[in-house]
């Protein structure tokens, strides 16, 4: 199936040439005379596009940033002589390449062939890649190392039988994802419904997971589940158990015994048949011995325990991981983004405090931060490329609050030279909001003209 191109010109004759150019050459081509024509055909899919920078309507680089945000289609870019500047400006919001008019029609065919040529190299090796990440996904859940080999035979085994699950690990290491892997496996028919009891105060918490009767309570005005009956017949996950109040804990006890309880505001039992699931981040065993939770309750909830490690104990696990964070983003947006190998040496050197959660943040973050399609160094926090280090030669040399005063200048104005001077790029790569970083400028005096 031949290629297929969009050319948004609207000086007819030039988009009659290249239009008959191109057809020549065997690609598919429809053009239009402004981006807002060209639109619904966008939308429909195309492999190429070609756009004069100055249009009616919308301009070439507003529809270069409206066109990015939908899809992941290559823009090549017309420009006039006197518009080369625009055309740079193009390049740096995600056009692929430019030419100026008058056209040369033999480097232009050369274009089109070798940008079509990157996209189906492109295409290729992102099956490559999902062929690779198939070969270390479990039903879902990504893992190469043997850890996670581990996990996974557990959960098979664990997941048919009505045992309760007892999952721990660190904050961010997947915990929901293993527990949504044995809910997978039970063959259970019912829904798979998550509560965090960090997240919700102890009252609403309890009327949360049991339900209430109508006038229960001031503000209960009609009858309402719990997430025990949303979940009868399939899995309840209780999240940040060791968080639960004792006065919850003995009620949660006879659910997980007997799958019994009561609406607030009610004497009728109900039943259900739901399997628990319950992670933390807890040592519960620390918490047992304050006095925090209940001995009885740890031994029913942790009848099966599956305790994942931290991703730096698992660095296998880490290029992976990242490598389906990118094919989802592609497969989601249309964008296909790739990592250079000093990039990725960092990641893999970094340790991850923040485990899978913090991987997914970091890749999504530089992805934005990164010009054209490759995530390099610069585009990684400071944190994680270790280049903004706090230096004194004694704790007598100088004040705390000047200390930090110094150091938070610096680090923002590290931050601005790697940005070219953008305060809203070197927030990000801070990680603090635009206005905070307006204000800190202002108050260290710094040059971002420099």
């Amino acid at each position: 199936m031949a290629e297929k191109i969009i050319i948004i010109e609207d000086d007819r004759g030039v988009r009659f040439f290249l239009e008959e150019a191109l057809k020549g050459e065997g690609y598919t081509v429809e053009s239009f005379p402004s981006y807002e024509d060209a639109v619904q055909k966008l939308n429909g899919g195309a492999d190429l596009v070609i756009m004069d920078i100055s249009l009616p309507g919308m301009d070439g680089l507003t529809a270069i940033d409206d066109l990015k945000k939908k899809t992941n289609i290559p823009v090549l870019i017309i420009t006039a002589y006197g518009t080369k500047k625009n055309a740079l400006e193009a390049i740096k919001r995600g056009a692929t390449d430019f030419f100026v008019k008058p056209i040369p029609l033999d480097e232009l065919k050369v274009m089109v062939k070798r940008i079509l040529g990157t996209k189906q190299l492109k295409k290729e090796v992102e099956v490559i890649k999902e062929k690779e990440l198939e070969e270390v996904t479990f039903h879902g859940v990504v893992g190469k190392s043997e850890q996670m080999k581990e996990i996974f035979r557990m959960a098979e085994k664990i997941a048919p039988t009505e045992l309760t699950v007892l999952i721990t690990g660190e904050t961010g290491v997947g915990k929901e994802e293993v527990a949504h892997l044995v809910h997978k496996l039970s063959g259970r028919k019912g829904k798979f419904v998550v509560v965090n009891c960090a997240s919700i105060p102890d009252d609403l918490l309890e009327s949360e997971l049991f339900g209430y009767e109508k006038g229960a309570f001031t503000g209960a005005y009609q009858q309402k589940q719990g997430k025990f009956e949303v979940a009868d017949g399939g899995t309840i996950v209780l999240d940040e158990i060791g968080e639960m109040s004792p006065y919850l804990q003995a009620k949660l006890l006879r659910v997980a015994d007997k799958r019994q309880f009561e609406h607030l505001g009610s004497t009728k039992t109900i039943e259900v048949d739901v399997r628990v699931v319950s992670t933390t981040n807890r040592q519960l065993e620390e918490r047992i011995k304050e006095g925090q939770f209940r001995e009885d309750l740890f031994f029913r909830l942790a009848q099966a325990h599956i305790y994942i490690p931290p991703l730096r104990e698992r660095r296998d696990d880490i290029e992976v991981f990242i490598d389906k964070i990118l094919l989802d983003m592609d497969k989601e947006k249309g964008v296909t983004i790739r990592i250079s190998e000093e990039t990725m040496e960092r990641l893999l050197a970094y340790n991850w405090p923040g485990n899978v959660r913090e991987v997914i943040n970091v890749i999504k973050r530089a992805s934005i931060m990164c010009e054209g399609d490759i995530i390099a160094p610069d585009d990684l926090p400071l944190y994680i490329t270790g280049e903004q280090k706090l230096i004194y030669t004694s704790f007598t040399d100088t004040f705390l609050d000047q200390a930090i005063s110094e150091l938070e200048k610096r680090m923002i104005v590290d931050a601005l030279k790697k940005s070219n001077g953008s305060q809203a790029k070197a927030a990000k790569l801070l990680g603090i909001s635009e206005r905070s970083i307006w204000y800190r400028v202002k108050k260290y005096e710094i040059d971002v003209s420099q």
